[in-house]
């Protein structure tokens, strides 16, 4: 019983695991499972939805969205940039219609002309669906809410990447 626990602990943290199989007497091999780690993931970040705005808010009384995705990635054991300009350069870049559930979408700041950094959230929508993200919105304090990318123009001039975190050596890279 205890083995079955400590590999379903190390799957939510993305590793492998091989256990021998006494009664069988070969070895299984336990990958992690991606989309129950992506879910989870986007399970956190929902149960957050409401928690107020808070400039610099890195906890559940409050979050900024740079500290929200920081939170909720550091909740699975990943040490995430705080900041959403060093977040956008983190991670390996992903073509906006290949994002899925946990991957991070950054976007340029109030000042679409400028580009500089200045918001980031976490895609909850799977390939294929319409792109949704949740984040921790400042306009009218409204806090932690899921924003569907094509309902505002105000997001899409303000695209800047989108970024996975997750399982970045399937894609063929070290980083990060």
């Amino acid at each position: 019983m205890v083995k079955w626990v400590l590999i379903f602990v190390l799957s939510v943290l993305g590793m492998s695991v091989s256990v021998q199989a006494q009664e069988e007497n070969h070895e299984q091999t336990v990958e992690p499972d991606f989309v129950f780690q992506t879910d989870s993931l986007v399970g956190l970040a929902k149960s957050f939805l409401g928690v107020p705005y808070r400039y610099g808010g890195m906890t559940p009384e409050g979050f900024d969205c740079s500290g929200f995705v920081k939170y909720v990635y550091s909740s699975f054991g990943f040490d995430v940039p705080r900041s959403s300009i060093e977040l956008a350069d983190y991670g390996i870049e992903i073509p906006i219609d290949s994002c899925q559930k946990g991957d991070i979408i950054i976007f340029a700041g109030s000042n679409a002309q400028k580009r500089p950094v200045g918001h980031a959230g976490i895609v909850v929508s799977d390939v294929n669906e319409p792109l949704k993200f949740i984040h921790s919105a400042t306009s009218n304090k409204r806090g932690i809410v899921i924003t569907a990318f094509d309902a505002f123009d105000y997001y899409k001039t303000r695209f800047v990447k989108v970024i996975r975190v997750l399982n970045p050596l399937e894609l063929g890279s070290e980083k990060p």
